[in-house]
């Protein structure tokens, strides 16, 4: 039976633009074939198998007819494929190409739209694509020559009423000017290029069609970018947003609904993230109940595990009433709290009772840090494996590390190169655990913050000044 494959609309470029029908097709999907402009931080939560067959402007890194092919190919073989392309599917996306290929090869498809940056890319840089004093209409024009290779019909477009967008443009912007300019349009018209709508490095610079060349070219703004022609340039001033940490780019360890994400994205900057370690869960003997004693956990996942082994021999959270249970720092006994469980103390060497069992709960490498003087026993229900990180670090304002975990999951799935630049850039670690694991890495920048989302916040706009 052949799978469904979904044609599926990014948006312009922030992951939180994604429609809630994309989301659940991405959740569902065997494979998801994306675009050079998808934001990778799109990609992270999935995990299904991805395909990067991304073009680079004259340069086709795959080309249509193979992705057709591709496409089939899958569907074939009974996946179900996500085609994720920026913008809309059916805006000069070729998705229509793609959808007549499947229908002719049988093979069943949906299109689930998406914002296009003709309308979301202007918004994001405070143009307003119409509006009542300025333009009650507006026009969608591809910046490519026809495909028989004949020039756009200048004569119309220039007497066009209403706004004007140009996608995929930024190579013929001379050619678009001085067009407009010959076929009537007054060389004061204002017009705007905006580059990277909605991510982080979006920039946008406002001028008239005699002088917008020349401005582009000061400013050093490339493709991908969009160029919009009309009155409603003139609204940027009063409408462009600006949020206190708009313009960073902050790298985050991957949790779903992850709160700190959500936090910083708020304040408008732009979140990507690394990936944690595989937990692999590990075979263990349980404790004596009876005897009581002292349960130590050094991580809460840990902590998961062996409530998961409680529960497959059905015991719960009652046979530990005679074991005093302490946490080995604040946010293990904030997430046992969460877990209905509270700590009686947290972990201090000096104030344990040795005289009655002390059992250490971690994972396998973690556990041999921990070593009193008396002899303890070390339950290790699992063992983290690194996972090779494929970040550009380059691309990044600064780090930030909830806990000291997450320093040595970005750090150990690091090459070398990407190690030495870890230790010169921002990191903002959340308490003093945290801080003191990414100096033990080696890394030279690191900033202590209280550990709240809120802290975070206020400590980047001081160290950004924003």
């Amino acid at each position: 039976m052949n799978g469904l494959v979904s044609l599926i609309g990014a948006g312009p470029g922030n992951p939180e633009l994604l429609t809630l029908l994309g989301k659940r097709r991405l959740e569902e999907a065997d494979v998801i074939v994306y675009d050079r402009l998808v934001n990778p931080a799109m990609l992270a939560p999935y995990a299904a198998e991805k395909i990067d067959v991304g073009k680079l402007p004259l340069h086709h890194k795959v080309s249509q007819y193979q992705i057709n092919d591709m496409l089939v190919d899958l569907s074939k073989a009974g996946k179900r494929v996500a085609r994720l392309k920026a913008g809309d599917p059916y805006v000069f996306g070729r998705g229509g190409e793609e959808g007549q290929y499947l229908s002719k090869n049988k093979i069943p498809f949906e299109v689930v739209p998406g914002l296009t940056s003709a309308i979301a890319g202007l918004a994001a840089a405070g143009i307003p694509i119409t509006h009542r004093d300025f333009a009650s209409s507006f026009h969608v024009i591809t910046g490519h020559r026809k495909s028989n290779g004949k020039e756009l019909d200048w004569e119309n477009i220039a007497h066009q009423e209403g706004t004007i967008v140009f996608l995929m443009g930024m190579a013929q912007l001379p050619t678009i000017t001085q067009e407009l300019m010959a076929h009537g349009m007054a060389d004061t018209t204002p017009v705007a290029v905006v580059q990277w709508a909605t991510h982080w490095k979006q920039r946008a610079v406002p001028s008239d069609l005699a002088n917008i060349v020349k401005l582009v070219e000061e400013t050093k703004i490339t493709s991908p970018a969009l160029i919009v022609v009309g009155g409603v340039v003139q609204l940027m001033g009063d409408l462009q947003p600006h949020q206190p940490l708009q313009g960073l780019h902050l790298l985050i360890p991957y949790k779903q609904d992850s709160k700190l994400c959500n936090a910083l994205q708020d304040e408008g900057a732009a979140v990507n993230f690394f990936d944690r370690r595989v937990k692999r869960p590990l075979a263990f003997d349980l404790p004596d109940f009876n005897a009581g004693g002292t349960l130590i956990v050094i991580d809460f996942a840990a902590f998961h595990y062996f409530q998961e082994r409680l529960l497959t021999m059905g015991i719960d959270n009652r046979a530990l009433t005679n074991w005093k249970l302490v946490a080995c720092n604040h946010i293990v006994k904030y997430r046992l709290q969460q877990d209905g469980l509270l700590a009686d103390e947290l972990y201090d060497p000096q104030k344990l009772d040795y005289q009655r069992p002390v059992v250490f709960i971690g994972e396998k490498t973690a556990l041999t840090s921990y070593k009193p003087a008396i002899k303890a026993d070390y339950l290790a229900t699992y063992q983290s494996e690194t996972v090779d990180q494929s970040i550009d670090l380059n691309a990044f304002h600064g780090i930030v590390f909830p806990s000291s975990a997450a320093v040595a999951d970005l750090y150990t799935g690091c090459t070398s190169d990407e190690q030495e630049l870890m230790r010169h850039m921002r990191c903002f670690a959340m308490g003093q655990t945290v801080a003191d694991e990414c100096q033990k890495r080696g890394l030279q920048n690191v900033i202590e913050v209280k550990p709240s989302y809120d802290n975070v916040i206020q400590t980047v706009r001081k160290v950004f000044a924003r």
